[in-house]
């Protein structure tokens, strides 16, 4: 067994080593060279917060495991592949984000490793879960159920088809995380929207104290205490979905109200506050509409990266998805993380990401991200959204986007966005809540929130 066999294990896509880093015990795994550790560490979270699998560093000995951004201590070390697979499984167990660890056994010979199954898990993320005491079993009964609150588990363990099929079965309506979107496309009539962005989306969603929930595949960092605070929902009733229980589940749950008729509140304030933004093409163009020419103009290929902050809240809350997958909104983020996303689409041939940011990416880390996206094989695109660039229109703002995704390289467009509409936003669904950082609180508090 190589070692690359062991990191697939536990879910990693490919390995990142800084520059000079030895790659050769990863054979068999794809392994990219990063500039410096820092730009490693920010591809390293963009996989695991907003990928399919978990993020690899290998500097040295130390190999960094990470899901979400979290400050690591001192790696403790491991003698054998087999304590690497414990210690994963432990830090899977007390969701904690990251792992860092020694490696002190010969990565060249692995070749009587052993390995438990039981120890696999179909998710791999090291972040925390939502753990709800419901849990769904076998019963005889129907139960009535308001609404499905679905995370991104579903994403990393490939379920979205097992949501859907539940979904058609039981007439639940899904409430995707921010995390989520695409899992139906906007105009299906089982999405009840895109929430957990802000203080009121469940209230608008249906939560209330007697409400019987759903949640599957639901990380503890997409769901902050204030959102079930304010609907005075206990989360500790919820019930909670394995995706590969789904199946079984379908035969117990009924929506109490079957999706079909009028669409819940959480669609009809929100879709309020955004549909009459899409029409407007004028300069500076409204987030709801700069969100709308992206969707426009993405190729097939293609999916947008964005981190904490005005920016990102648009896009994560307007952006029209007909595919899963094609928006890539963590749960939380280091200034960066877009780009170091943007930038892991580029690095497949083909491949193509588009970063959109609220500053320009002048210096820093974002700055070696970029001139290390300038020679990978794909395109990297970065939209900055604020009040400089010379765009007249929305069709300019497409046409202009389309031409630099259409060919290898790095690009960078400045478009001119007035945040103002953020107002009604936040009086139809309360303050932001999502990310619970400085982000969230600037979005809260200023119109103007660039």
């Amino acid at each position: 067994m190589a070692f690359g066999d062991l990191l697939r294990r536990l879910g990693v896509p490919y390995l990142v080593t800084p520059h000079g880093g030895p790659d050769g015990p990863a054979t068999g795994l794809p392994c990219y060279k990063a500039p410096d550790l820092a730009s490693a560490l920010l591809l390293a979270e963009a996989e695991g917060s907003m990928g399919a699998g978990l993020g690899a560093v290998l500097d040295g000995e130390v190999l960094t495991l990470l899901s979400r951004p979290v400050v690591l201590g001192e790696p403790t070390g491991v003698a054998s592949a087999e304590a690497l697979l414990a210690a994963a499984a432990d830090a899977r167990r007390r969701g904690a984000g990251g792992l860092a660890v020694r490696l002190e056994f010969d990565l060249s010979d692995l070749v009587g490793a052993r390995h438990d199954s039981a120890d696999d898990h179909a998710d791999p993320s090291l972040a925390a879960r939502l753990t709800p005491s419901g849990t769904a079993g076998p019963c005889s009964d129907v139960t009535l159920v308001d609404f499905a609150l679905v995370g991104r588990g579903v994403f990393r363990t490939g379920g979205a088809p097992a949501v859907r099929a539940f979904a058609e079965r039981t007439g639940v309506g899904v409430l995707n995380t921010f995390t989520t979107k695409g899992l139906f496309r906007w105009d299906s009539p089982f999405h009840l929207g895109t929430g957990c962005l802000q203080e009121q989306d469940l209230v608008l969603a249906g939560a209330h104290p007697d409400a019987v929930i759903l949640t599957i595949g639901v990380d503890a960092d997409e769901c902050p205490d204030a959102l079930f605070a304010a609907a005075g929902f206990d989360p500790g009733r919820a019930i909670g979905v394995a995706v590969d229980g789904l199946g079984e589940a379908a035969r117990t749950f009924r929506a109490r109200v079957p999706v079909g008729g009028e669409r819940g509140r959480l669609y009809r304030e929100l879709g309020a506050v955004a549909q009459p933004l899409y029409p407007l093409e004028n300069a500076p163009l409204n987030p709801a509409r700069a969100a709308a020419d992206i969707a426009a103009v993405l190729p097939e290929n293609a999916s947008v990266w964005v981190e904490p902050g005005p920016a990102g809240m648009w896009l994560a809350r307007a952006l029209p998805t007909t595919r899963f997958g094609s928006a890539r909104v963590p749960a939380a983020g280091t200034a960066g993380v877009a780009v170091a996303g943007a930038l892991s689409a580029a690095l497949r041939p083909g491949g193509v990401g588009v970063a959109v940011l609220d500053e320009p990416p002048r210096s820093g880390a974002v700055a070696t991200l970029l001139e290390w996206a300038s020679s990978a094989p794909g395109t990297v695109v970065v939209e900055v959204w604020g009040g400089r660039g010379g765009l007249r229109c929305a069709q300019e703002h497409r046409e202009r986007l389309a031409a630099v995704l259409a060919r290898p390289g790095v690009s960078v467009l400045e478009v001119p966005v007035d945040y103002s509409a953020t107002t009604a936003l936040l009086e139809a669904a309360g303050p932001v809540v999502a990310w619970r950082g400085p982000a969230a609180a600037a979005s809260s508090t200023s119109p103007d929130i660039r």
